[in-house]
């Protein structure tokens, strides 16, 4: 089946292909002597008007034969004017741009189709709020934005694309908080979205996410209410007052109105099970267990009061034999201050860690009801990805738990120009990437190891194939977006080498030689023979390596 599914993916990016220059060939009266899929002997075909239509052997590649298309051709009378060559330089530039152009094209329709799925999508509820954003004191976890500027929106997707869009700009949100409608002014700032092979894409944040931590708790003291009742840091509660909790901002709220009041909690203990699968695995149980928190009285914070946190700020994992580990950091500690800087979300932490690139910090926490200092620079380490660019990587050995969700999701309300705006997206995304590829390769920043042939395609055909058809899909409309732009390159023998000759004869005024295409052609040819000998080889290393460590050897 693999092999299937390649045949079919390469034949209708072919197909695809030379339908741009066959359909603008015909419009503008030029005479197509032959439209093959495929090279090498005639398996079958028909012949309609001037044209044969064939399918050839060799399914890896295919050809439009246009009369007048070689310089040899011989050209009768009674088709003047009805020659390839006979046409402007402009319809010959369109007939020959035309196949890479509908290569570019044709994503727009695969990524529409991939999008018509998207039938449901997250709704437009606050989740967690980023401290030292726009949104920090203007949002609460659980607001349902209802409409920015007077548009009505419903879905996450809507209010971000807006935020995204509106860097610098005042916005006027429309939200809903515990059933009151309410307003917020917010202005997002603009950000940096890192993207792959050093690429950068300018967008507005106002710093929040969809998702909803879940209420796994974090106990400030063993001497706290929380710590007297029991609780242990990463205890996940489930219920409350007899009432359930699946979000730590319901918890948080209920906290806030409780007085010191006797309240009931059922929660979820992780026990660890030793030597789970003969020690294969680590493997904890959640058990189920019952508790009466009794909150210091008063009006301040809920949670304060309570001694508890949210699990954020806890560290759950610190890698054995790193920098942390030496410095003393311990699963259970919380975080303080880090630098001086007092720390208020694990995201911004992990942000600030990774903006050191490998300085020495000193981070406070606390333990228990102590607190300590411990000083460790990052370990730095220096990778090499799969297309063989050298990364630097300073690496935070140490983790926290808190699982999170989205709520349940809402219909979409605008599904066709959602599909039609992504599909459009994802098409100039992956044209920028394929385009930076290129640079990259021609700047030495990109190993040539990153190349892949026939067998690369092969094989993710395949596998694509088995993820289902919309994941098939995308990678067609990927696959046919390199086709397009390694068909634009100035290299004789492709779209691109005819389009460089076409840009000279419209500056000399004088078409370029037959003796100099001749040359052209061999050196092109020369040019495409290497690029697939090197392609072929990566191939093979990542297919059979041992195979091609035996040859070098040979």
């Amino acid at each position: 089946m693999p092999f299937v599914y390649f045949i079919v993916m390469v034949g209708v990016l072919v197909f695809v292909h030379e339908l741009g220059h066959f359909v603008w060939a015909k419009t503008f009266g030029v005479r197509v002597l032959r439209f093959s899929l495929g090279f090498g002997p005639r398996i079958a075909g028909f012949r309609r008007g001037d044209t044969e239509y064939v399918l050839s052997a060799l399914p890896l590649g295919g050809y439009v034969r246009m009369l007048g298309e070689n310089p040899r051709d011989v050209v009768g009378p009674r088709d003047r004017g009805k020659s390839f060559a006979d046409q402007s330089i402009l319809r010959r530039f369109i007939i020959v741009a035309a196949g890479p152009m509908m290569n570019l094209i044709f994503p727009i329709l695969l990524y529409f189709v991939v999008f018509l799925g998207d039938t449901e999508l997250t709704p437009s509820t606050i989740g967690i709020v980023y401290p030292n954003r726009p949104a920090n004191g203007q949002l609460e976890p659980g607001d349902l934005v209802t409409a920015v500027d007077g548009e009505e929106i419903t879905t996450h997707y809507e209010l971000n694309r807006v935020i995204a869009q509106s860097a610098g700009r005042e916005l006027r949100l429309e939200l809903v908080r515990d059933g009151e409608p309410l307003q917020r002014t917010i202005t997002p700032v603009k950000e940096y979205n890192e993207l792959p092979l050093d690429m950068r894409e300018e967008v507005g944040r106002i710093g929040f996410k969809p998702l909803h931590p879940v209420p796994v708790i974090g106990v400030r003291s063993p001497a706290s209410p929380a710590g007297a009742a029991g609780l242990r840091t990463f205890d996940t509660v489930v219920a409350a007052g007899g009432r359930p909790i699946e979000r730590y901002h319901e918890l948080e709220r209920m906290l806030d109105r409780n007085r010191g009041a006797l309240l009931p909690l059922t929660y979820l203990r992780p026990e660890p099970v030793p030597d789970a699968l003969g020690g294969l695995v680590d493997l904890d149980v959640y058990t189920p267990r019952v508790a009466t928190l009794t909150p210091e009285p008063g009006r301040g914070d809920g949670p304060t009061r309570a001694g508890i946190d949210s699990a954020d700020l806890y560290i759950s994992h610190v890698n054995a034999g790193s920098p942390e580990h030496h410095a003393g950091l311990l699963p259970g500690d919380r975080l303080l201050e880090l630098d001086g800087r007092p720390v208020r979300m694990w995201a911004t932490f992990v942000e600030d860690m990774k903006a050191g690139r490998g300085k020495t910090h000193e981070l406070r926490v606390a333990r228990g009801d102590q607190e300590l200092k411990a000083r460790f620079a990052p370990r730095h380490v220096r990778l090499e990805d799969e297309d063989g660019q050298k990364l630097d990587r300073y690496v935070i050995a140490v983790r926290n738990w808190v699982p999170a969700r989205a709520d349940p999701p809402v219909e979409n309300p605008s599904l066709i120009a959602y599909a039609f705006r992504e599909s459009l997206r994802a098409t100039t995304h992956a044209v920028e990437l394929t385009v930076f590829s290129v640079v990259r390769l021609l700047q030495g920043r990109l190993s040539v190891k990153s190349l892949g042939g026939p067998l690369t395609i092969f094989e993710v055909a395949g596998t694509a194939a088995k993820e289902g058809a919309l994941n098939y899909l995308t990678l067609m409309a990927f696959i046919s977006i390199n086709l397009g732009l390694i068909n634009l390159l100035p290299i004789p023998l492709l779209d691109g080498g005819h389009l460089l000759f076409f840009g000279y004869e419209a500056v000399a005024r004088r078409p370029v030689s037959v003796r100099v295409r001749e040359y052209a052609h061999i050196a092109g040819l020369v040019v495409l023979l290497a690029i697939m000998v090197v392609a072929f080889k990566n191939d093979l290393e990542r297919q059979w390596p041992q195979i091609v460590e035996v040859l070098g050897r040979g």
